[in-house]
């Protein structure tokens, strides 16, 4: 769910996966392919990503995430987290409609109000060093709101959350061997 912190800060230099990404528009979409090998096992990978509850703790800028309804493998996750835009930090408030294929998709896509559309999905998959965490998104903004500083700082956050993602479970798979 590269999320409401999909507009966050910038993730620290300590991190320990190396993250790959694409973000560019396409037809007024931004979208977004973003990869990495974490060095854990799946159960671990899993158990995180799924933890919406614990996101504030790691993702940067987010403030709450929680779960506010589950039926099976579906659920309604409320986000809050502060974007920045220029020089301020604006309230973006995220609701995504998730459903989980265990042990190894998530696919969500979310409501806002500066969001048309926001369609992801994570993909786990075994790798050498453990499991190689796959983010594809689509974006389309309600606005044309995306210039070329908009989508670079996009692109910054996204980087940010998706190496928060990696490393934390990274540090949980480490605690647990």
């Amino acid at each position: 769910m590269l999320v409401a912190g999909t507009f966050a800060a910038i993730a620290s230099a300590a991190a320990a996966a190396e993250v790959a990404i694409d973000v560019h528009r396409a037809e007024g979409i931004v979208v977004i392919d973003a990869s990495v090998e974490i060095k854990a096992d799946p159960v671990t990978a899993w158990r995180v990503l799924t933890d919406y509850a614990r996101y504030p703790e790691f993702v940067p800028g987010m403030r709450e995430s929680r779960v506010v309804e589950r039926r099976g493998r579906h659920a309604i996750v409320e986000q809050s987290a502060e974007a920045p835009v220029w020089f301020t930090r604006t309230p973006v408030e995220i609701t995504y409609e998730v459903d989980e294929f265990p042990p190894s998709r998530i696919e969500s896509s979310a409501k806002a109000d500066t969001l048309r559309a926001l369609d992801s999905r994570y993909e786990l998959s075994p790798a050498p060093a453990g499991v190689r965490l796959e983010y594809e998104g689509r974006l389309e903004p309600r606005s044309s709101w995306l210039g070329r500083v908009e989508q670079y700082a996009l692109r910054q956050a996204i980087i940010a959350e998706f190496q928060a993602l990696a490393d934390r479970i990274e540090r949980e798979a480490a605690a647990g061997r």
